[in-house]
């Protein structure tokens, strides 16, 4: 009867927190899973925490495909989920894993570098750009542009790197193809994805990461990472 008891309220917090969270996160599948016992969950305390979600979006312009946060022992206020907040009682441990495919990073991309360049009037005007995700762990930028009336295009290859501190990830330039494009659409570009990568508009949501792992393989980029969470966001 107690581990019925168990099941029940472990699913009752569970669909809690997917409401609270689907309050302010727009993802395409949310789904929360917690362990804990009775006496644990009368006082908000959790063994683990689970958060996962596909199609997430973590900037204006930008999807993840798999998102998955899975926290360590935390106590969080039981009273809060009841107003529709998540609140910890005390800082806690995860890891986070997330999953971007190549399509998400171009349209990404192409929404930042439009907005930033279409605006402008000068002589080289920004097209498009397209990111390819290749099996030798490297990031190509195909750059279109428009110079003196006539469509270019050219390829920046770029590797990334842990930095040394684990807090970011950064993209070395490493060859260009056809011709060089424009050195400004190139740092834009390497900024923007470096900036996803990092993870930092998580980070600015209260936590911090500690970069462990960066995955190319054929058209997706996985970034794993240890978690550091003093608050959840709220809406």
């Amino acid at each position: 009867m107690n581990q019925e008891r168990i099941n029940f309220r472990e699913q009752a917090v569970n669909k809690f927190i997917e409401f609270v969270l689907s309050r302010f996160i727009d993802a395409e599948q949310l789904q929360v899973r917690i362990k804990s016992n009775l006496k644990q969950l009368r006082r908000g305390e959790l063994d683990a925490l689970t958060i996962q979600m596909s199609n997430f979006r973590m900037q204006p312009n930008l999807r993840v495909a798999e998102f998955q946060l899975d926290i360590g022992a935390s106590a969080v206020n039981m009273q809060s989920i009841i107003r529709r907040k998540i609140e910890l009682l005390h800082p806690c441990e995860g890891k986070l894993r997330i999953v971007i495919s190549q399509e998400q990073l171009t349209v990404a991309l192409n929404g930042e570098l439009t907005n930033l360049f279409n605006d402008r009037q000068q002589e080289i005007q920004f097209q498009q750009v397209s990111c390819h995700l290749q099996t030798e762990s490297a990031i190509a930028f195909n750059f279109n542009w428009i110079s003196s009336g006539k469509i270019e295009s050219g390829t920046c290859i770029t590797k990334p790197e842990i930095e040394s501190n684990n807090r970011a990830i950064v993209l070395i330039k490493q060859d260009f193809l056809t011709q060089e494009p424009p050195t400004e659409f190139v740092n834009c570009a390497i900024a923007q994805v470096s900036n996803i990568l990092s993870l930092n508009d998580l980070a600015n949501r209260g936590t911090t990461f500690n970069i462990q792992k960066i995955e190319i393989g054929a058209g997706k980029v996985t970034v794993e990472a240890n978690a550091n969470i003093e608050q959840f966001p709220s809406p």
